[in-house]
C-alpha cells in the first residue's frame, strides 16, 4: 500500500496523541516548549513526579474513591508548578474532558498566570491537532477561567479569595503562602483556613484529591497544617536539595547524585549562595524543607561582627552618618506601660552597615525635641546625613517640630505593613553573612541582648531601628570588589 505524505503525516500524530495520551511524562516532553523557550533538563524528579500524578489521574478518572492527597515540598524552581499547576490540567482533558479543575496560589496574578500557561497549551496548535475534539468555550474563555466544548472546566482562585458555586474533581493548591506571609501568624492562618475552603469545594470528598505543592516555610504553614491533621491519608513527597533523611520516601535517597537532587540546576555554588542570600532559617525552609519552630531566635548574637571606634574611624573617611528614631514613647501613658524612644547611628562602607552609636530615650516630646540635635550632632552629623523617623506614637509631631524648628533633614520612614517578627526575619540573612558590624561601646551589650533575644523581651526599640537602617542602607545589588571588601576586612583584624 501507497501511503501519501499526508497519511504518514497523520499516522504520526495518531501516534504521538496516543503517547501523551499514555504518559503523563511524555506529555510534558512534548509540549515543554509550547510554553517554556529555555531547552529543559529532566532531572530524575520531574519523571518521578509525573508518575505519581499519572497514578492518582487513574483514580480521578475513572471517580473513584482517592486513596490519598498528595504534598509535594520541593526548592522552587525545580518545574514543580509547570508540571503540576501548568501541564496537569491539559493532560487530564485527554483523559477525560468532562473534568474540572480548581487552582489556587498564594496570588491571584500568579494564579491566573498558572491557568493562562495551561490554555496556552490546550490553544496550541500542536495540542490542537492531537486532540482537536477539546475545544475551549468561546463563551467561557477568561484568562484564570474557561470552560470546554464537553463540559470540562478551569477555575482559578487566590489564598483569601472566593470561588463561590465552583466545585472540581481535581484541586490544585500551589505555593498557598509565600515566604514574607509565612512569618506572620494570620496569614498562614488563612492560608489554612483557605485550605480547608478549598475542600469544601470538592464535587465529591471521597473522590476528589488536593495536590498541595509547595517549598517548607514554617512549622505551622499548609503542610505542616495537613500533615497534623490527616497525615495518614496523605502520600508525602519530600525533595529536600541535599540528600537527608527528610527524603520521602526514603528509597529515593538512592536517586541522589553526589549527594544532590538535581546537580545540574541546584549544585554545589547555587547552594553555597542561597545559604548566604537566605540565612540558615530560611535556606533550612525552603531548600531543605526542614522549617524551624517557633521559639527559636530570629537573630544569633555571634552574628554581628565588631570594630573598634579607632577602627572605624580610621576607614569611615567621609562616609555618611545616618540617624534612625523609633518615637515609641507616648506621655499620655503611664510610665510603668511605656517603652522607651531609640534612636541609631550608622554608615555604610563597602555595603557593611556600621551600628557607630545606639540609645534609648525615656523623654516626652519637649525633652525629646532638645535632644534629638545633640545626639546628630554628638554623633557625626552633617550636611548628607538623614534622620529617618516613623509615624507612629509622637512621631508625627517630632516630623513636623524638626522641620520647623531646626534645619535638620528629616524623613517621614513609611509606616511598616508587617509584623516585627516579619520584617527582622526578612533581613536576618544579611546579619548571618557578617554585614552587620557594631562599633566597640558600652551600649553593644543591651544592643545585642535585645535583638538576639526578640520577642522575648519586654522592649524592641532596638529591633525597629536595626530593621529600618538595613532596610535603607544595605543594597541587595551592591557588587564590591576585592580591595573594598579587603579594606573592610582588615580593620575587622
Amino acid at each position: 500500500m501507497n501511503l501519501s505524505g499526508d497519511d504518514i503525516l497523520g499516522l504520526a500524530r495518531a501516534v504521538q496523541a496516543d503517547e501523551c495520551r499514555k504518559s503523563f511524562y511524555y506529555f510534558v516532553k512534548t509540549f515543554w516548549a509550547v510554553i517554556i523557550p529555555e531547552v529543559p533538563v529532566f532531572n530524575w524528579h520531574i519523571e518521578y513526579i509525573c508518575k505519581e500524578l499519572q497514578d492518582l489521574s487513574y483514580y480521578i478518572v475513572n471517580r473513584l474513591p482517592k486513596p490519598y492527597d498528595i504534598i509535594i515540598n520541593i526548592p522552587h524552581g525545580r518545574t514543580k508548578s509547570t508540571i503540576v499547576t501548568i501541564m496537569w490540567h491539559p493532560w487530564l482533558w485527554t483523559q477525560d474532558p468532562r473534568l474540572r479543575v480548581i487552582s489556587n496560589s498564594y496570588s491571584g496574578d500568579l494564579s491566573l498566570e498558572h491557568a493562562s500557561k495551561s490554555k496556552d497549551i490546550i490553544t496550541s496548535d500542536l495540542y490542537r491537532t492531537l486532540f482537536p475534539e477539546i475545544i475551549i468555550r468561546h463563551d467561557k474563555s477568561g484568562k484564570g477561567s474557561y470552560e470546554n466544548v464537553k463540559g470540562g472546566a478551569r477555575y482559578s482562585t487566590s489564598t483569601g479569595g472566593t470561588i463561590t458555586g465552583k466545585h472540581a474533581h481535581i484541586i490544585l493548591n500551589d505555593d498557598p503562602v509565600n515566604p514574607k506571609q509565612a512569618e506572620s501568624d494570620s496569614l498562614r492562618l488563612q492560608a489554612n483556613e483557605h485550605t480547608k475552603t478549598l475542600s469544601s469545594r470538592k464535587v465529591d470528598k471521597k473522590n476528589t484529591p488536593m495536590v498541595t505543592i509547595m517549598q517548607r516555610l514554617h512549622d505551622d504553614d499548609v503542610t505542616g497544617y495537613l500533615l497534623k491533621q490527616k497525615g495518614d491519608k496523605i502520600r508525602h513527597i519530600c525533595l529536600p536539595a541535599e540528600v537527608s533523611d527528610r527524603v520521602n520516601p526514603p528509597e529515593l535517597k538512592e536517586r541522589y547524585i553526589d549527594g544532590l537532587l538535581d546537580p545540574v540546576r541546584i549544585d554545589r555554588e547555587v547552594i553555597a549562595e542561597a545559604k548566604i542570600d537566605l540565612g540558615s532559617r530560611q535556606y533550612a525552609g525552603q531548600y531543605e524543607q526542614a522549617p524551624s519552630v517557633d521559639g527559636g531566635n530570629i537573630i544569633k548574637a555571634e552574628w554581628f561582627g565588631h570594630i573598634s571606634l579607632s577602627q572605624f574611624l580610621a576607614i569611615r573617611g567621609r562616609a555618611a552618618i545616618h540617624f534612625f528614631l523609633d518615637t515609641a514613647y507616648d506621655e499620655k501613658k503611664q510610665k510603668s506601660d511605656n517603652d522607651p524612644s531609640g534612636i541609631l547611628a550608622a554608615c555604610l562602607l563597602q555595603n557593611y552597615l556600621f551600628i557607630f552609636h545606639a540609645q534609648k530615650v525615656w523623654k516626652e516630646f519637649p525633652e525629646l525635641m532638645r535632644f534629638i540635635p545633640d545626639y546628630v550632632k554628638a554623633h557625626g552629623y552633617d550636611g548628607r546625613s538623614s534622620i529617618r523617623i516613623e509615624p507612629k506614637a509622637n512621631g508625627i509631631s517630632v516630623i513636623q517640630a524638626v522641620r520647623k524648628y531646626t534645619k535638620l533633614n528629616v524623613t517621614r520612614t513609611p509606616a511598616p505593613t508587617d509584623s516585627k517578627e516579619v520584617r527582622l526575619h526578612a533581613v536576618s540573612p544579611k546579619i548571618e553573612c557578617g554585614r552587620v558590624i557594631l562599633v566597640e561601646g558600652d551600649w553593644n551589650e543591651e544592643f545585642v541582648d535585645e535583638v538576639s533575644q526578640f520577642p522575648a523581651k519586654t522592649h524592641d526599640e532596638y529591633v525597629d531601628i536595626l530593621v529600618y537602617a538595613i532596610n535603607y542602607l544595605l543594597d541587595d545589588n551592591y557588587e564590591f570588589s576585592e580591595d573594598d571588601e579587603e579594606d573592610v576586612l582588615n580593620a575587622l583584624g
